[in-house]
């Protein structure tokens, strides 16, 4: 599971953490209370339903313990997101817009060589990075895939994936049509076919609920024009020398008119004055940490990094030209052993 959330990670998100925190704290994101842990059960009776548009396991009674509410943008779901919550991370990610940019391409032609991945197809009959429309993954962790459901709309025949699965020798699952014990990606899950064209990776102990709510419309999270969108409600636990007090960071990817990438980001403060002082200090940290070698390595990737506060939000954009997301991609697979760009995609 480590190189494929590394390399997502890198290729996705790691110019976005560095336009809010000049870098994360390491390669590995912290540990995080994983989408399957349950609340622990209260004195009062306790009915259960889950929202059909994510699956979301909710509790009601008689005395429900009031918690702040930091309500995240629509995405997919129908109900607020809180820190601390079981599903306060979400990416979702158009594969389709991507293989048609240049940058979104190699970045996906990166994932597509990790071992994991190619380990994945071969037992799946999915490739979500060469076979996928796009991507949603929402839980409670960060690391990809984790604990958290892992869905993809995928170009692929149903018949592929049953050979596929067969000759994985995977069980049978009783969480719905299709459904399988699976472990891939380093993670012994379950995979579920809760519709034609649509794979999901999820923890066992909610296969059903998520099996029932996966087969409904599912909105895959990105809007027109965007690559990718990032939701953290506690972005403090991934990005380095970030105020615990800033939360609900949303990053958003979208295709540069130069063939690289542009990266807006925004987080909410408790005021407008903390908000001030934490874009102060992170701009003069981007600053301290831009040095000559990190220019050289990364083609000053941070050179167009700009960041403010407007009231009690915290936004930042970053500019990535063609050869810098080259060069962060070239770092990337540097870090994971993978082998180098092939000629013929340099050209792209």
């Amino acid at each position: 599971m480590r190189p494929l959330g590394h390399a997502l990670a890198g290729a996705l998100a790691s110019a976005a953490l560095v336009a809010f925190g000049c870098g994360a704290e390491e390669a590995r994101p912290p540990v995080v209370p994983p989408v399957t842990v349950r609340p622990v059960a209260r004195p009062e009776p306790v009915r259960e339903r889950v929202d059909a548009s994510v699956g979301v396991a909710t509790h009601e009674d008689t005395a429900p313990t009031p918690k702040p509410a930091v309500p995240e943008p629509l995405f997919g779901a129908t109900e607020p997101s809180k820190p601390g919550d079981p599903h306060a991370f979400r990416l979702a990610a158009s594969l389709r817009s991507m293989r048609a940019t240049r940058s979104g391409a190699k970045i996906l032609k990166l994932l597509s060589v990790v071992p994991e991945v190619i380990d994945a197809r071969a037992k799946t009959g999915v490739d979500p990075f060469a076979d996928g429309e796009w991507l949603l993954v929402y839980g409670g962790g960060v690391r990809i895939p984790g604990a958290n459901a892992n869905v993809v709309k995928h170009l692929r025949s149903e018949a592929e994936l049953t050979r596929a699965n067969v000759d994985a020798g995977f069980e049978a699952s009783d969480a719905g049509p299709g459904a399988v014990r699976a472990e891939i990606y380093g993670v012994r899950e379950v995979l579920l076919r809760p519709q034609a064209g649509v794979l999901a990776l999820v923890p066992a102990d909610r296969a059903v609920d998520l099996g029932a709510a996966l087969s409904k419309a599912i909105d895959p999270g990105t809007r027109p024009g965007e690559l990718a969108r990032i939701f953290l409600a506690e972005p403090a636990k991934v990005v380095r020398f970030l105020p615990g007090d800033v939360v609900r960071g949303l990053v958003i990817v979208k295709p540069a008119t130069d063939g690289g990438l542009d990266l807006s980001a925004e987080a909410d403060c408790p005021d407008a004055a903390s908000c001030k002082a934490t874009a102060t200090m992170l701009d003069q940290l981007a600053q301290k940490q831009n040095s000559l070698m990190v220019r050289i390595v990364t083609k000053n990737v941070l050179g167009s990094l700009t960041l403010r506060a407007d009231g009690t939000k915290l936004k930042a954009s970053l500019h990535a030209a063609p050869d810098q997301v080259d060069a962060l991609l070239n770092l990337t697979r540097a870090q994971l052993g993978l082998p180098g760009e092939d000629p013929s995609d340099a050209r792209h």
